[in-house]
């Protein structure tokens, strides 16, 4: 059986650019998220910003937990006192870079963190650490954090997808960690502007922009290799990182930086992406059009989980009773996600056989499957070693990259099939989370779960709790 859906997703990317050099593609897209920045958010979109810092929240403290950041966050300690701003899993304070990367870090610890979908990349994890981190520093009152966050994700999704996500990935490259320094340089860059009392300008954007491209980083060889892929992690940290850095060079009028970001003969396409495209805004502001994660792996997989969901009549057909699993997408799952065997959780996370194990071994929201304990578990690679991969050339053609969809064809020992295509997963903007899913994501947290994210939601819905009282909110939830 198909999955039958009405509508689209907004696209923000069009026709491909005949003539890069005759556009000034940076210009435009700074224009309108300069106009985001300085108007009000209306209830809608600040309802939206807040279930975004909600759920970085709680993804960050699911993340701060894990070894690679509490190592990094101990690896900060000699920074301690360098500014106001709190360091995740630490009691001292720091330079917001510092404060920034390690809550990147965190919130892209676990595969759990929000996702941008035509971009391919993971927005809340970069944007999210270096506005906190920048409006501790300053004291920002919440409604210019928010307003900081929206622009962000604007500029992230439009600077994307002017340079093609998929054709990043491709290429070499990791989204998070390459449009991230651009996203979190925007909120910055607004936060600075609102302790200036001024209006964000174009130039000042650009500017940041211009810092950001030279800082853009993160190759994906953590996909192509069994371990050694925790790296991957920091992406989101140094994303973040560099986003802090970006937004104070641009005040420094003698550092001066390239304005033709997007379009650029060494700009963002040309570098990191595929053939530069021309990009609108959408009706509604991109933090409306993010998808939440309730699964702790690569979020292509999700629409995978929700497949194997109706094709075992919700994971009640025994695994002894599968003969093959077949799973149809796009060429991207062969080249990255077909690895039979990781060992560690990174590579698990991104192994489509290790992903299909361990969802019917356990179930989908095990996120500790994951764990290094798992990787040598029988239970999981006997059903890994049952999955097959089909190119799927439909699937690619009428789906990607804006709606991640997959195939799932499963053979029963008795020679009977299923199938199952999902193209719009849950935690998509069209099967949106509750905030009570966002909220059950914590259940696992040692001394946290349901009561510690109904501390957490009560601080972010009260317009009153500034920057610095949500990063103090935040950083204090780990004590």
């Amino acid at each position: 059986m198909t999955e039958h859906t009405t509508g689209a997703p907004p696209r923000l990317a069009g026709e491909l650019v005949a003539d890069p050099a005759s556009v000034e593609l940076t210009a435009s897209i700074a224009g309108h998220v300069a106009r985001v920045a300085n108007a009000p958010l209306t209830e809608a979109d600040t309802e939206a910003a807040r279930k975004l810092l909600l759920d970085n929240f709680i993804v960050s403290l699911w993340g701060a937990t894990r070894p690679w950041t509490r190592e990094i966050a101990q690896w900060t300690r000699r920074f301690a006192g360098t500014g106001a701003s709190p360091v995740l899993g630490t009691d001292w304070l720091a330079d917001p870079s510092i404060a920034a990367l390690v809550h990147g870090t965190a919130a892209h610890s676990y595969e759990l963190d929000d996702t941008h979908d035509e971009t391919l990349s993971h927005p809340g994890a970069a944007i999210i650490p270096a506005a906190l981190a920048v409006a501790a520093a300053t004291d920002a009152p919440q409604a210019g954090l928010l307003r900081a966050l929206a622009a962000g994700y604007e500029a992230m999704a439009l600077l994307g997808a002017s340079a093609g996500g998929m054709e990043t990935v491709h290429r070499g490259f990791h989204p998070t960690s390459v449009f991230g320094s651009f996203d979190a340089a925007t909120a910055c860059i607004c936060l600075h502007a609102r302790q200036r009392g001024e209006a964000v300008t174009r130039d000042l954007l650009i500017a940041a922009w211009g810092h950001a491209l030279s800082q853009a980083c993160g190759a994906m060889q953590f996909s192509a290799e069994p371990g050694g892929g925790e790296v991957k992690r920091v992406h989101a940290g140094y994303g973040a990182r560099n986003g802090v850095l970006a937004a104070e060079f641009a005040h420094l009028p003698a550092v001066t930086a390239p304005r033709r970001v997007a379009e650029g003969a060494y700009g963002l396409a040309a570098l990191f992406g595929g053939p530069l495209r021309h990009v609108a805004p959408a009706q509604r502001l991109q933090i409306h059009n993010i998808s939440f994660k309730p699964y702790a792996c690569c979020r292509l997989f999700h629409s995978t989980i929700d497949a194997l969901r109706e094709v075992t009549d919700g994971f009640t057909t025994p695994p002894e009773a599968i003969e093959r699993i077949t799973l149809s997408g796009p060429r991207l799952i062969a080249d990255q996600h077909m690895l039979p065997r990781p060992r560690g959780s990174m590579a698990a996370q991104y192994s489509a056989p290790f992903i299909v194990g361990a969802t019917l071994a356990y179930g989908p929201q095990r996120y500790d499957a994951y764990g290094d304990e798992h990787m040598d578990d029988a239970a999981i690679l006997a059903i890994a070693d049952k999955l097959r991969f089909e190119p799927s050339e439909e699937l690619t053609r009428t789906y990607y990259p804006h709606r991640f969809a997959t195939g799932v064809r499963l053979r029963l020992a008795d020679g009977s099939e299923r199938y199952a295509m999902v193209a719009d997963s849950m935690g998509t903007p069209r099967k949106p989370l509750t905030t009570e899913q966002i909220l059950a994501k914590g259940l696992g947290l040692e001394g946290g779960g349901t009561a510690l994210g109904e501390r957490l939601l009560q601080g972010i819905r009260d317009g009153s709790q500034g920057g610095r009282a949500l990063a103090q909110l935040l950083a204090r939830s780990l004590r």
